[in-house]
Parts: C-alpha cells; structure tokens; sequence
C-alpha cells in the first residue's frame, strides 16, 4: 500500500472521533405549531409534532447552511437537527447508534449492509433502509467516476492490476469501485486497495501523490486534472451506476407515526429544494460554497453545474432496484461484499410518494 502509515493513522483517528461524537451541527428553525402548515414547501401532513425532533445527519456543512439560506425549512412544525457527520461509514455508525434518524449516505450503502450481514433477508428484517434518492444526470462531470495519475501508465481498467486504488467504503464511491474491478475482471487481490474513511480523505491521497489512482468526483481533484498530472479514465453513467445519493433510516424510525409524518414533511420539503429553489439560486449557492467549503469561486460554479440538474427519484423503481442488485453481484464477484444475496427488500419507497410527486 502506498499512503504512508502517518496518513492511513491519522485517517484511522478522524474516522474514530467522527463516529463516537456529532462533529458539528445546526439546529433549524422549529416553532410549536401542529397545524401542518403547507407554506415553505410543507407537504401538509397533520399531527401535532411540537415535541418531535428529527436528527438528519449530512457529510459536509453545506447542507445546513443551504437548507437555512433556502427558507424552505422555516417554521417548521418539529425541530430538525444537521449534524455533519463525514463518510458513510460514520454515517452507518451514527445510525446504528441512534445519534441519528437519518443519514446521507450513497444509493448503495442499505444494500452493501445487507449483503455484508450474516443472515439472508429472506429471513429477517433489513438493519437500516435506503428510503430515497438523489442524481443529477447530464450534469456535466458525473460522479463517482474514476481518476488515475497520467504518471501510472494507467490506459484501461484492466491495467489497474497492481496499482494502488485510492476509496471509501459503504456509498455510491464503493459502488463505482467494485464496478470497476468486476468490469476489469479484476478482484480485491489484484490490486493494493486504499480504504479511506471518507472521499475527502481518498481524494487527498490521490492529489497528494500517494495513490494512482481513485474513485471521486472532478472538484474533489480538479487540480491534478486541470493540471495534467492525472485524467478521467471512466465515470458512473458508462457504469451503469445512477451516481447521486442515497437516504437511510432505520427500521424503528419508520414505526413513530409523530415522526414519520415529520419525515415525510421534510423531505417534501428537500424535493422543493433541489426541484425549485436551487437552480434558481446560484449566487446564493456558490457563495456558500466558497465561504463553508472554502472553495475558489471557480470550483464553487461547476459545483454549482453539476448539482444543478439534481433531483429526488423513486425507490420503488423496479428497475432501480434491478440496477441496484446488479451492483451487489458485482461487489461480490471482486470479493467486496460477503453475499450475494437479493437485496430488494432494502429499498422501501415509503417516501416516494411526497418525494417525487407525481
């Protein structure tokens, strides 16, 4: 493996402190009214939810601040937390521990869970749930995609065999990770795999120098490729991976009438949000970019582009689904996943309906 032990180390203590604390958080707007008010993008659900409080977890400090400078999350009639909690696998962690309702993670992470588990979901109830999801198609760089260092002599998948692959487990960035490998015929052994906790971290590797190659977005690593010390070689859409992000809950969650309304309230809300309010709102956008994510203002515009398109969609989808089963079969035909099981029962589309109206 080529990261340094000091990296790897120092990786290993920032996953440990995110997933035993709430790193950072906001609490939005909440008042005590039960009327289930339609205003702000509210999906009039009634109730009284004054003493709901809805835990939302995000991988970067953006969100909040979006959300708050959208005004669609004024008022509301619960209180509605967003710790930022960065990677999947702290996400997962944070879930398990009830520190959090829900969680921002990848399409895929329910599914890696279950295949992972020990019993067939034949046979018992998923862990946790993939209860809606996010893409941007056509957006104008698709992630996760794959980004090698031109000094590699990487020209194919097939010549990732023996080079070092920089990712982070239990998202739509593992997704394209084992998709590859398999599209390679390669597996786990054939390569020197880097687990990092989170993409910020695997992206630093690769801009460092320290890996050849990685799995990522382009803003995670515009400055190697603008560069020229390192290109595109292959991205989600020629995957077949939807790309975006997943929402996860747990079974329990689901089963609080008070705050089940209050999540389907929210995210009637985050369908207005991402369908309406931000493509309209780029100077907005950006300059929250710029001054949470300290990105240059070139960086914080294609952000801006890429999320443009961005939208909800179903998970009762039968072929999202079937594309979802594909990527565990081959997660598992490169050794990155225990089972092969069928993992349909992951997917509950609970919140279609208020999600994605039709």
């Amino acid at each position: 493996m080529s990261v340094p032990a000091r990296f790897t180390a120092r990786a290993g203590r920032r996953l440990a402190a995110l997933t035993s604390v709430v790193v950072l958080g906001a609490t939005l707007a909440a008042c005590s009214s039960s009327s289930g008010s339609t205003e702000n993008g509210s999906t009039g659900h009634s109730g009284d939810q004054s003493n709901v409080t809805l835990t939302f977890g995000f991988q970067t400090a953006d969100y909040p601040a979006l959300l708050k400078a959208s005004g669609l999350f004024n008022n509301l009639p619960y209180k509605l937390d967003t710790p930022v909690i960065s990677g999947p696998a702290a996400q997962i962690s944070a879930l398990y521990s009830k520190a959090t309702d829900f969680g921002l993670v990848g399409e895929n992470t329910a599914a890696f869970e279950a295949a992972n588990a020990d019993t067939d979901l034949s046979k018992s109830e998923p862990k946790i749930y993939t209860i809606a999801g996010y893409s941007a198609p056509g957006n104008p760089h698709p992630s996760p995609a794959l980004y090698v260092r031109t000094s590699a002599n990487i020209n194919s998948i097939q010549d990732l065999r023996g080079h070092s692959i920089a990712y982070n487990f239990g998202g739509n960035i593992y997704a394209g990770y084992v998709k590859i490998l398999a599209q390679a015929g390669l597996t786990l052994n054939d390569i020197k795999p880097v687990r990092l906790p989170d993409n910020q971290s695997a992206a630093a590797a690769f801009v460092a120098g320290q890996v050849d190659a990685v799995v990522s977005g382009y803003t995670s690593v515009a400055k190697v490729v603008d560069s020229g010390q390192a290109k595109l070689l292959i991205d989600n859409e020629s995957l077949g991976i939807r790309g975006g992000a997943g929402f996860i809950t747990r079974p329990d969650v689901l089963t609080e009438q008070a705050k089940l309304a209050a999540a389907k309230d929210f995210f009637g809300r985050f369908s207005t949000f991402y369908s309406v309010w931000y493509p309209d709102h780029e100077a907005e956008v950006t300059k929250i970019y710029e001054s949470v994510l300290k990105q240059t203002p070139a960086i914080a515009k294609i952000n801006f582009e890429t999320q443009k398109p961005g939208k909800l969609y179903q998970i009762g989808d039968p072929q999202f689904i079937k594309d979802q089963q594909a990527i565990v079969d081959a997660a598992f035909k490169a050794n990155g996943v225990k089972h092969d099981y069928d993992i349909s029962k992951v997917f509950n589309p609970i919140f279609d309906a208020v999600a994605v109206p039709s």
